[in-house]
């Protein structure tokens, strides 16, 4: 029902309706069946494009009149997807695949690591040495005497943290003895911070930057409790009470490291082989581009745009467009498809990074992800282009090449940066 002022409810003419908005309603019918009948056309010829039409610089403007109703013809501007045969996919096709080595320190810094992480402090009796640890209760000075309702704190420091003068005191005391020392030259590399923090105790919500504390430098000490640091035996207990499966020993959780190492290195590995055969393909595949299209799709998609603004969009699309069709080449090639169980593992194993293996933690960190659609689609594009380079690498020959974790960094590094550099001298080149 139509409800217009002067008019009652549903008793609008239908001549003011026609007069007033037949035109535009005229309008979108014909829009509605151009796009109907150029999208069967494209389709029952099985034409598929690069970019989207554009009306043809010929064609006229259509004179829309209700009153004088006829048959118009539209004419259309098509740019096909470019044919080509795709170049650098073959067992002569030859890209380095890194073989990088594990290093036994890595997987020594790792059982170093656990056994610290859930190791203890015991009660230890004996001649102190620089791995002992030693808690000292120490009374703010004032001069030789201990300063009347003065500062008193307590700490522990492994002997190894202090300052070479009171190391050398220290070592040479027992539970009990006392030594004065100036509390902000006490520990190696030392700063008003760290006394603050682990010294005397002060939370740093009682402290404003400049302030002065009111507390002299100089205290006396006394040795209250020696401990040593006993790190975790890593036995079957260990494994268990720590939920930590498939190892009852340090040389079989050894090999789980190792081969979790290797996992991960021989995935960063595949990353680099696919970049290099990204890079390769853009760099041997010719493509053909209208530039005369491209250019005035570009104008009619950015009306706003200035000159040189339109000339940075047309050299960054060229070379957007030529990375789109080596990649429609692959799809097709490889019948490439990722599913939702595809989908559902990568969320999946991303969790398990964040909160590691814990069932409820990671059910509630994957149900946020699947909220995030930009997140989604992210995941969803790189196992799209992880599956066809996994597919390509199939049909190439891959040299492989030794070398370790750190000479690997480097190498990526390299590659990335003439990656970002080639796009570069591509888009001024073109």
């Amino acid at each position: 029902e139509s409800n217009f002022k002067g008019f009652r409810k549903g008793k609008t003419p239908m001549g003011f309706i026609k007069r007033t908005f037949g035109n535009a309603i005229l309008s979108d019918i014909i829009n509605k069946k151009i796009d109907e009948s150029l999208s069967n056309y494209l389709k029952d010829n099985h034409i598929e494009l690069m970019l989207s039409p554009i009306a043809s610089e010929k064609q006229e403007p259509l004179d829309i009149n209700i009153n004088e109703p006829k048959n118009f013809s539209v004419t259309f501007d098509l740019y096909k997807k470019p044919d080509f045969e795709i170049k650098g996919i073959s067992g002569e096709d030859e890209y380095t695949f890194y073989d990088i080595e594990v290093d036994e320190k890595i997987i020594n810094d790792e059982i170093n690591r656990l056994k610290n992480q859930f190791g203890k402090f015991e009660p230890f009796e004996g001649k102190l040495s620089e791995e002992s640890y030693i808690t000292i209760y120490a009374k703010e000075l004032d001069g030789n005497a201990i300063k009347e309702d003065g500062y008193e704190t307590e700490f522990t420091v492994k002997v190894d943290e202090l300052d070479e003068p009171y190391k050398a005191k220290v070592l040479k005391l027992n539970i009990g003895d006392e030594f004065d020392f100036d509390i902000y030259k006490l520990l190696k590399d030392s700063d008003d911070k760290k006394v603050r923090d682990y010294l005397l105790n002060i939370d740093e919500n009682d402290f404003k930057e400049g302030e002065d504390l009111g507390i002299g430098n100089m205290f006396k000490g006394e040795i209250k409790k020696i401990e040593q640091f006993v790190p975790a035996e890593l036995n079957e207990d260990f494994f268990k009470d720590n939920n930590i499966p498939n190892a009852t020993n340090e040389e079989e959780y050894r090999e789980i490291i190792r081969k979790d190492l290797k996992k991960h290195y021989d995935s960063e590995s595949e990353k680099l082989l696919h970049l290099d055969i990204a890079e390769k393909l853009k760099e041997i595949n010719e493509i053909d581009f209208s530039a005369e299209y491209i250019e005035r799709w570009i104008k009619e998609q950015y009306p706003d745009k200035n000159d040189d603004e339109i000339s940075k969009i047309i050299e960054d699309s060229k070379n957007d467009l030529k990375w789109q069709s080596i990649v429609d080449k692959l799809i097709k090639k490889y019948n490439v498809e990722v599913t939702k169980e595809d989908l559902a593992k990568k969320l999946e194993d991303q969790a398990r990074t964040m909160v590691g293996n814990n069932p409820q933690y990671i059910s509630q960190i994957i149900e946020i992800m699947m909220k995030d659609e930009k997140l989604v689609n992210n995941s969803y594009n790189e196992l799209f282009i992880d599956k066809i380079f996994s597919a390509v690498s199939n049909d190439i020959k891959k040299v492989p090449t030794k070398v370790s974790w750190d000479e690997f960094v480097k190498l990526a590094k390299k590659y990335n940066d003439q990656a970002a550099q080639n796009k570069g001298v591509e888009t001024e080149e073109e």
